[in-house]
């Protein structure tokens, strides 16, 4: 009798160990269409990236003659409206690019084609892309619905200018802390013959300063203090804000920033400012728009000492893809290979942007695999994928982020930046700026909590 049980164990654990190995066969070989299918695909309206996208897509389709990608540009905002809505109303893209806290509170099982277990088990997808950006994009069942391959690493350091750099003898590596910011920002300041500001040492007019502003938080350790996960509380009335907020007014107060200087995306780039706060995406942006610009970008310093534990991302969005759970036949076999190109060979994707001239887009990377083979060639790398890998290597460790159900586009750019210009226009005091910010989140909240 336990000579037949015996046998049975050993049959039903061999036919487990073929069925997984099945499994597992199945799950790597994923046919090409038979037919020409064409696959439309959402992405964001931003030069750069179409063109990485384009330069793709030639790489792409003559490895799969048999698949059309159809790049579709959406302005960011426009992006961000429509995305969800667009599913629920079952006319969404086959392909669709989006950020990860876009779909927060959201189950993405039920929004998205699931890539696991079709391409790999979830345990081998997180073996493949770092942990941070996959938060978001599990789904109740604990399977993968997307895809996060990069971050523009929002408020990750500054990029400059290396002519008014050298000019003013700054030496933009040597910069530690905030103090030295200070030093530099006075040195690379031009004055009017009035003393109002030329150029400004420093710009701050942008959504990525609320990024630093809540990163300056939490490097203060008040973490726990700034906002309570349980209870859905923002608290922005403490020292450790009013410190981080006082700094970026001492810029305002000793005339080395502007805040009337307008929109960075044009401010920057015609030299109205010296250096931005910004992510290492902007290198890029600026660059393809104005490829005559030398543009250079240093890490956040610790705040507010150089000996401060370095945290970053707060809040940090990842660019991610998803594929539209409608696919079926031979069209969702084309959007599952391109998904699986994507993520199996990181490097011909990855070193597009930063081998154009002028760079296309740089930023931090999540494809463990891309990095280490970005690694591996270090010896040979230009400066902007030097760049990448310092903001991955040195800002992922570094992230910190907040459990909010906040998205980026609402608490970054609709709320918390808007609050600190009208403090650098004196508009606001720090003290209303910062009891307004407390109310209206944690209203916003706990409303989004029910």
């Amino acid at each position: 009798m336990k000579v037949e049980r015996g046998k049975k164990v050993l049959v039903l654990l061999c036919l487990g160990i073929l069925i997984s190995w099945g499994l597992a066969v199945e799950a790597a070989e994923i046919p090409e269409p038979g037919t020409k299918v064409s696959l439309d695909w959402w992405f964001q309206d931003w030069s750069g990236g179409l063109k990485w996208q384009q330069e793709y897509i030639r790489i792409f389709e003559e490895k799969h003659p048999n698949i059309k990608l159809n790049l579709v540009p959406v302005p960011f905002e426009e992006l961000f409206t429509k995305l969800i809505p667009a599913i629920a109303q079952g006319n969404e893209a086959d392909i669709l690019f989006g950020y990860d806290d876009w779909v927060i509170g959201k189950d993405v099982s039920k929004l998205f084609l699931p890539l696991t277990p079709t391409l790999c088990s979830a345990e081998e997808f997180k073996n493949l892309v770092f942990e941070a950006p996959l938060k978001h994009v599990t789904g109740s069942d604990g399977n993968i619905y997307g895809y996060p391959f990069v971050t523009g690493g929002n408020a990750f350091g500054f990029v400059y200018h290396k002519d008014l750099f050298r000019e003013a003898g700054v030496d933009a590596q040597s910069i530690k802390s905030w103090d030295d910011i200070k030093f530099a920002a006075q040195k690379l300041t031009v004055y009017n013959p009035d003393g109002s500001i030329k150029r400004s040492g420093v710009l701050f007019s942008y959504t990525e300063t609320a990024n630093a502003f809540l990163d300056m938080i939490i490097m203060q350790g008040a973490k726990e203090k700034l906002f309570n996960p349980a209870t859905k509380e923002w608290n922005f009335n403490i020292d450790e804000a009013r410190r981080a907020m006082e700094t970026f007014m001492w810029f305002v107060e000793n005339k080395v920033y502007d805040p009337t200087s307008g929109d960075p995306s044009t401010s920057f780039p015609n030299k109205l400012g010296a250096m931005l706060l910004n992510g290492p995406w902007r290198v890029g942006a600026v660059m393809t728009d104005f490829p005559e610009l030398d543009i250079g970008f240093f890490m956040m310093p610790p705040f507010p000492t150089a000996d401060t534990p370095l945290q970053i991302g707060a809040i940090c969005h990842w660019g991610t893809y998803f594929l539209s759970r409608r696919l079926s036949g031979d069209k969702k076999n084309a959007g599952l290979i391109f998904m699986k190109e994507l993520i199996e060979d990181p490097l011909t994707y990855y070193e597009i942007p930063f081998n154009a001239k002028p760079p296309y887009w740089v930023g931090a990377l999540s494809n463990k695999k891309g990095v280490e083979q970005l690694k591996a060639k270090e010896a040979e790398l230009n400066e902007y994928a030097k760049i990448a890998l310092l903001a991955t290597e040195v800002g992922l460790p570094a992230l910190s982020p907040l459990d909010t159900k906040i998205s980026e586009a609402v608490l970054i750019r609709s709320v918390i930046f808007p609050e600190m210009q009208e403090v650098f226009l004196k508009r606001k005091s720090i003290d209303e700026a910062l009891k307004y910010l407390t109310d209206y989140l944690t209203a916003k909240e706990q409303e989004l909590a029910r």
